[in-house]
């Protein structure tokens, strides 16, 4: 069994793992060239890829192209060149202009790290976004606000990997639900606040693990009931009547009803995992999949392993955020969408036979490319015949095999993102010092901490008690002391739904929606009522019940 060369933990790498890397490993002139195993645990290869994806740190700058003002995830003193969105799409520079002959003397990461700090990059990853400026790696998007990784969403705030949703504010991980709050791992909710994975249920407050419900709180485990407070089954006079001594909501009382859902869920049976309508899978929101191992937040998948935040994936590992269309025989990939038999890859969309490729759109066969657009046969943004791209590579990828850069996901030097801008930091939560000892960026914005923000403004307990100059106002939050702002769109659902004005700012919200889901990694630990063992997200040093799904759905049904 290996030792991860990064952590020192011991993992496994099993025939079928060497059976795929040979299965996506490329072929030239009839010779194929492996990928070697990996060095790293599952783990660490994830950290790694996430370090270079950058969701909603978002800052002020000038286009480098135009001088106009813009919004980007570069921050003005990164050394990169950052154009407008429009303005990198346009015909206006030329991308094989920044390119030059691989040198077989430097390794590959120094080379790229060259081209990176000198090709244009894009200010933002949003496609058709109306009125939705502030959101990043994102599809189809109207009225949105400091939005990531959504697809085919509408009047929404603060949110993250959010599919299909209208009038969301503060969510993550949803899939087709509307007029919610505080809702993660849910789908098809309605006028819900507060759930967590929860499935087509309306008009609830406070719930978790309920499916076919309406008109709970508080409520944990149920299927298909009506009018339910801490479980049971109250009827619709009492429940109104309930309801009405909890209304208005505040803070207090929203802290109240967490701690008590809290108490409830303790006695009460946990399924092993959020696996749903899938063959063989195992991780946490999987739907309709077959055969996917270690997979988290997947529709629609096959043989895969390692995979997170995608649909429609098909014999892939170690890939994350390639929605909304999936990848195919890709291997250690990264905001990659659409594409087949590439690795090594961030943000490459549509593209195939790609390799070590940072934010290409349309390219096929293309190796050590950045910043490119609908082309193919060419290295380090060097155009080549394809007789010249096919005699090349092959040295290259000898020459990757000697410095071992070949086979690992990028090194980190070459992410344009500090650690502590990127998913990694979310996912793998480390400090400064770390990530620096580890040879790995940091960056601390310059601007000015202590600016003086205006008076102290007392925020009304209820949402009656706000009037419309909140939006004018600068807010502190009560955890990390930051600024922030309440903007109209958002005041207006807060009315709308009878919902409190937060205490605490977007980005401590989020972090708080995200500690609710468990980690993304599988222990081993015995049904709590049949004995047998399991696959579950839930640590045996949890205080958790935790059945196996047999068990699970005959006590539930």
């Amino acid at each position: 069994m290996p030792t991860c060369k990064q952590c020192a933990a011991a993992f496994e790498i099993t025939k079928d793992d060497l059976q795929f890397y040979e299965s996506v490993s490329p072929t030239f002139s009839g010779k194929r060239y492996d990928i070697p195993a990996p060095q790293m645990c599952p783990d660490c290869r994830c950290q790694r890829r996430l370090l270079f994806r950058n969701d909603l740190t978002l800052y002020h700058r000038k286009s480098d192209l135009s001088g106009k003002q813009i919004v980007s995830m570069y921050a003005p003193d990164k050394p990169y060149v950052v154009y407008d969105q429009d303005e990198w799409w346009s015909d206006k520079w030329d991308e094989c202009s920044y390119g030059r002959p691989f040198d077989f003397s430097k390794t590959f990461t120094e080379q790229f790290e060259v081209l990176n700090k000198e090709v244009p990059h894009m200010s933002l990853f949003t496609t058709n976004a109306e009125n939705s400026y502030y959101t990043n790696h994102s599809l189809n998007a109207r009225n949105t606000y400091l939005i990531a990784g959504a697809t085919d969403i509408e009047d929404s705030l603060y949110g993250r990997f959010v599919i299909s949703c209208q009038n969301i504010v503060d969510g993550l991980s949803l899939y087709s639900c509307r007029w919610c709050y505080g809702c993660v791992a849910s789908q098809e909710c309605y006028q819900c606040h507060f759930t967590l994975y929860s499935h087509n249920c309306s008009d609830c407050l406070m719930i978790e693990d309920c499916q076919g419900c309406k008109n709970c709180c508080l409520c944990f485990g149920l299927k298909n009931q009506e009018y339910c407070f801490l479980n049971e089954r109250i009827g619709k006079a009492e429940y109104e009547k309930r309801m009405k001594e909890l209304l208005p909501l505040t803070a207090e009382k929203i802290d109240l009803l967490k701690k008590r859902l809290a108490s409830l869920k303790l006695g009460l049976p946990h399924r092993a995992a959020y696996v749903f309508a899938s063959e063989d899978s195992s991780g946490d929101m999987v739907f309709n999949s077959k055969h996917c191992r270690s997979c988290y937040d997947v529709s629609g998948c096959e043989d895969c392993m390692y995979v997170t935040n995608t649909p429609k994936g098909f014999s892939s590992r170690d890939a994350n955020y390639t929605a909304p269309h999936g990848v195919r025989f890709c291997y250690n990939v990264c905001s990659t969408v659409g594409s087949e038999r590439s690795m090594g890859t961030f943000l490459l969309w549509y593209g195939n036979d790609a390799y070590y490729i940072r934010e290409c759109h349309h390219c096929s066969n293309v190796f050590g490319c950045s910043s490119m657009k609908r082309k193919q046969y060419c290295i380090l943004n060097k155009q080549y015949t394809k007789e010249e791209y096919e005699e090349l590579v092959p040295k290259i990828i000898e020459h990757m095999r000697k410095t071992g850069e070949w086979g690992e996901y990028p090194h980190p030097q070459l992410s344009t993102m500090g650690y502590n801008e990127t998913l990694a930091q979310e996912y793998y939560p480390i400090t400064r010092d770390i990530a620096l000892n580890n040879g790995w960026k940091w960056y601390e914005t310059q601007e000015k901490k202590d600016a003086y923000m205006g008076p102290a403004f007392a925020v009304p307990a209820t949402i009656d008690g706000v009037s419309d100059d909140i939006c004018e106002q600068i807010l502190t939050c009560s955890v990390t002391g930051k600024p922030f702002k309440i903007i109209p769109q958002e005041l207006k659902f807060y009315r709308l739904m009878g919902l409190p004005i937060p205490r605490q700012c977007p980005d401590q919200r989020h972090t708080e929606r995200l500690a609710l889901r468990n980690l993304r990694k599988l222990w081993s630990r015995k049904c709590s009522k049949c004995g047998n063992g399991i696959e579950t997200t839930y640590s045996p040093k949890r205080p958790e019940i935790v059945y196996c799904e047999e068990c699970y759905l005959s006590t539930i049904y």
